[in-house]
């Protein structure tokens, strides 16, 4: 069974000390006025570091009453832990996601520990858990990346791979569907079913994933000669956002009739809208089509159509290539796309 740990919110006031007790790598860092990767080199007696910072870090960590704990007994051996990073636990598909990561990562030899880290990532808690129990390798699902938690992998010689997303910061392995071909599919969905008005509903503003299925959506949508679409962004990947967004959407002066949701959650939260909120039938009156092919979207409630990601693919394919880069540290970062399908249900005409 998984480890799990759940990242509570904690303020964080730069002007005080923190206490003893809640130090972490990150306070060192401040303290010390150097990079996060510096501290682990400083406590890494293999990794190039020198003398000067190397004391100038552990000075700091000392005044702060700093202890690396794990992190200076684990660092020269294999942990045989892999973290995987979460933050969409809102996301009913994401439940066979992590049941099939954590189940590959045994049979390969290796137990998970799963880092959740909410919607407002604290990077702080997260870069301190990879850090104190020194993983072989990190498979991130979040809908972000942050640099310094990339930086202080790279220095610690622990390898990353991103799961169904891009980043465009960061060098690491990237393993996801084609989100823009998933976009044209919806779009000539739609149009061919008949539909005249779009919008496209995106769930965390600046993902990739939303960026990208809803630039295929728009570009389809132009090319087929279309002159009415519209955006709106959810704000986060779950029912209550889809339903929500749905009906801003529909109190807007020209609702439209067709509904591209950046995934299933979304559009099964924008289809009771539709239906309850709004009364209006589906798909007579509205078409849906929603993204990844979850468990709900092809029962009776919803019968979505959808764009179904090939996740048990895309988990395999994470995990090979993690452990390809944790066997051969020399290996470049490497991006891996997938073909998606679209599965066609009672919510489109």
């Amino acid at each position: 069974m998984p480890t799990h740990y759940s990242m509570p919110k904690t303020a964080v006031n730069s002007s005080s000390k923190p206490s003893s007790h809640n130090v972490t790598i990150v306070d060192v860092a401040g303290h010390a006025g150097v990079s996060v990767s510096a501290v682990s080199r400083a406590f890494n007696s293999e990794a190039s570091c020198s003398p000067a910072m190397r004391k100038k870090v552990l000075k700091a960590a000392t005044e702060l009453g700093y202890k690396p704990n794990r992190l200076a007994r684990g660092l020269k051996s294999r942990s045989n832990l892999v973290g995987i990073l979460v933050t969409d636990f809102e996301n009913p598909a994401y439940l066979s996601i992590l049941n099939d990561f954590t189940s590959t990562l045994q049979r390969n030899g290796y137990h998970s520990l799963l880092i959740n880290v909410g919607e407002d990532m604290d990077i702080r808690e997260a870069v301190e858990l990879v850090m104190e129990y020194h993983v072989d390798g990190l498979i991130v699902t979040s809908f972000s990346l942050p640099a310094e938690l990339v930086n202080v992998c790279h220095s610690q010689g622990t390898p990353v791979v991103l799961f169904a997303r891009r980043s465009l910061n960061n060098a690491v392995t990237v393993v996801c569907c084609d989100n823009v071909l998933a976009g044209r599919m919806a779009a000539d969905s739609l149009s061919e079913a008949g539909y005249k008005k779009f919008a496209f509903v995106g769930g965390v503003e600046g993902s990739s994933t939303s960026i990208e299925r809803q630039r295929g959506f728009i570009t389809r949508l132009v090319e087929l000669g279309h002159q009415h679409w519209q955006v709106i962004d959810a704000g986060r990947y779950s029912y209550d956002a889809g339903f929500d967004a749905t009906c801003r959407l529909f109190g807007r002066s020209d609702p439209p009739d067709a509904l591209f949701f950046a995934d299933d959650i979304l559009a099964c939260g924008g289809m009771d809208a539709v239906r309850y909120e709004l009364g209006l039938a589906i798909p007579s009156q509205v078409g849906v089509i929603g993204m990844d092919d979850m468990g709900l979207a092809g029962t009776r409630a919803y019968q979505l159509s959808t764009v179904r990601q090939p996740f048990g693919e895309m988990v395999q394919e994470s995990v090979s290539a993690l452990l390809r880069h944790m066997n051969d540290a020399s290996l470049e970062a490497q991006e891996v796309v997938l073909p998606c399908e679209l599965v066609t249900r009672g919510s489109v005409k």
